[in-house]
């Protein structure tokens, strides 16, 4: 009996393990998860290296410089990345649309990175030197070239692309700080350029020797056309809906100084690994959605089962071992362990936000994304520019913010979806 039992017990799992093989969601999900977890693990031991060979000083200013990373990073995007993702799996000309975007971004970046520059004092980095701006700037450039290769991957539906060079990021920048002791935040943070550069070279020999790309072709305008308005309500969109979470370490540091802005970038460091679980799923589900006839419902019914699966108990031990998990980081990180919990329910709303939003953007409605999107910013760094005084404060602005989306993504997303009768149209 239980010899037949195991058998039946190893044939499900085998059927299922078939299953998602097969169906190119769960294999991209998984994918992306993997990506995702990998990334994440190695960022938590990123984490804890750096606190424990460099001051709370140091990585509390390494996280505003970051902070300013993401800004820049963002302003660079024009939105690239998503429009890859939207079109780039039914495109003629892959090489050419591809060549494409990423002139338009590398030219984008180099604009932002110099701008950027020149606020890096008033992000509350004093310390800010030639060398400082280089790294910036260069970094800027290459981690932009790597989020556009990142999506390209996504767009082709070959997610192990993202899986292998983002892999190799995350070990570059996980040893590097090791080799670079003493060197203050400055060596925290070119963690992010060397990974970079290993990342770029790998996407490259992925793309071409792989999946047949070719990056000695002309750009071409027509590699857009008709494309632009869905690119640049995108790009308004996510610049928009990013600021939150770029900017908030800058505020911390500039508005309480570094050592709250240590424990504040732990903290939504544990915040953004339950986030990423729907992200992953999300640009999968996405992936497909933007590739399929008819109904999109069993796309969204597949990706909210998967999404709360996984993040429903991942959140419970988060809020249950709060303390256990900071203690990780450094002894002095567990401060922050009563904005980890807070922040941590409401974590759990960001799925429906997930869902919703990339319902909204299938049918193009970035207009109206963009308007939810000005108005969560808003209303988080308001609060914590002029109500917040300590970290608590700064954790209630990021709450409201996130209730703002829930309103007004799931109701958006819902009226739309019955307007279009959950069906995915020719465009």
């Amino acid at each position: 009996m239980e010899s037949h039992g195991a058998r039946t017990i190893a044939a499900y799992v085998r059927g299922v393990y078939k299953h998602a093989v097969r169906d190119s969601f769960y294999r991209n999900s998984l994918f992306l998860l993997v990506n995702m977890g990998f990334s994440t693990v190695t960022g938590f031991f990123f984490v804890i290296i750096c606190a424990h060979l460099f001051s709370q000083r140091a990585f509390g200013y390494s996280t505003s410089l970051m902070g300013a990373l993401g800004v820049a990073t963002a302003f660079s995007n024009l939105g690239m990345n998503r429009t890859m993702v939207r079109f780039l799996g039914r495109s003629e000309n892959k090489s050419q649309d591809l060549v494409t975007k990423l002139l338009l971004t590398l030219g984008a970046a180099v604009l932002c990175g110099v701008g950027m520059s020149f606020f890096l004092r008033t992000f509350g980095i004093k310390h800010a030197n030639s060398l400082t701006v280089v790294i910036f700037i260069a970094t800027v450039l290459l981690m932009s070239v790597k989020n556009l290769f990142d999506n390209a991957f996504i767009a082709i539906r070959k997610s192990s692309g993202t899986l292998i060079e983002s892999s190799l990021f995350s070990v570059t920048r996980l040893i590097f700080p090791i080799f670079v002791i003493g060197s203050g935040f400055i060596g925290i943070f070119s963690a992010q350029l060397a990974g970079a550069i290993v990342a770029i070279i790998v996407s490259v020999f992925l793309l071409t020797l792989k999946h047949g790309f070719e990056f000695r072709v002309k750009p071409s305008r027509e590699s857009m056309e008709g494309k632009w308005q869905f690119a640049i309500g995108s790009y308004a969109s996510d610049l928009i809906g990013g600021l939150p979470t770029s900017v908030l370490p800058i505020i911390v540091v500039a508005k309480l100084g570094p050592v709250p802005g240590a424990l504040w970038y732990v903290a939504m460091q544990i915040i953004n690994f339950l986030l990423m679980v729907s992200a992953s799923i999300n640009q999968a589900m996405f992936a497909e959605m933007a590739n399929a006839r008819g109904t999109i419902t069993h796309f969204l019914k597949k990706a909210s089962g998967t999404m709360y699966g996984l993040l429903i108990p991942l959140a419970a031990a988060v809020f249950i071992f709060a303390s256990s998990i900071l203690r990780l980081f450094h002894g002095n990180y567990t401060s922050a362990e009563h904005i980890l919990r807070l922040m941590t329910i409401f974590a759990l709303v960001g799925v429906a936000n997930y869902i919703t939003g990339s319902v909204l953007q299938l049918y193009r409605k970035v207009m109206y994304i963009t308007v939810v999107n000005v108005l969560n910013a808003a209303v988080v760094i308001f609060y914590c520019l002029f109500f917040a005084h300590n970290l608590t404060g700064m954790a209630i602005g990021w709450v409201y913010g996130e209730v703002v989306n829930f309103v007004l993504f799931v109701g958006g997303g819902i009226v739309v979806g019955v307007r279009h009768n959950f069906a995915m149209e020719d465009t």
